[in-house]
């Protein structure tokens, strides 16, 4: 009789990863799966969904040095929307891809904000960057350089327009 309101239950139990990572939360034939943390000798913890054993659906990940990701996983990567915090103050907000920056998104680091299009990792395609001197460009970029058509606005309101190569005026 009391094996029926058992089998119900989720099972929440621990389970060890290769990497020594040790689990806490829902299983499924012996794997994560459900809701369930994870903490890493090294300090980095992460919780948050898992399907047959790899992380997948929402979850915060966390380093040591107090970086993070709050966001999408899905099959161990950041995929979908997510937003990483630097330990050093930069910071990420947008889409990713197999846990590349990839698509639309919003980047801060020392003083300057981008917000466009990313592909692995780098600014590529359409976006404007402000810089603490309220330079600001609207263009396209390739490789985190501007490089295609563009315009510059300087602090002094000055607007420079035209064709840039590798971050240079053409």
């Amino acid at each position: 009789m009391g094996s029926c309101c058992q089998s119900s239950q989720v099972p929440r139990d621990q389970y060890l990863f290769p990497d020594g990572g040790v689990y806490t939360g829902e299983l499924k034939d012996g794997l994560p799966h459900g809701v369930g943390a994870i903490s890493f000798d090294n300090g980095s913890s992460f919780e948050g969904h898992f399907e047959n054993g790899v992380k997948n659906g929402k979850g915060v990940y966390r380093w040591s040095d107090n970086s993070y990701y709050d966001g999408e996983f899905l099959n161990d990567a950041f995929n979908g929307y997510g937003e990483f915090y630097w330990s050093n103050g930069k910071w990420y907000k947008g889409q990713w891809v197999d846990g590349n920056m990839q698509g639309e998104g919003q980047f801060f680091s020392d003083g300057k904000t981008y917000k466009g299009e990313f592909e692995n990792d780098k600014r590529n395609g359409k976006g404007e960057q402000i810089w603490p001197n309220r330079q600001k460009y609207v263009g396209e970029w390739k490789n985190n350089k501007m490089h295609g058509k563009g315009q510059l606005t300087e602090p002094s309101g000055r607007v420079i327009e035209g064709e840039w190569v590798k971050g240079k005026k053409k």
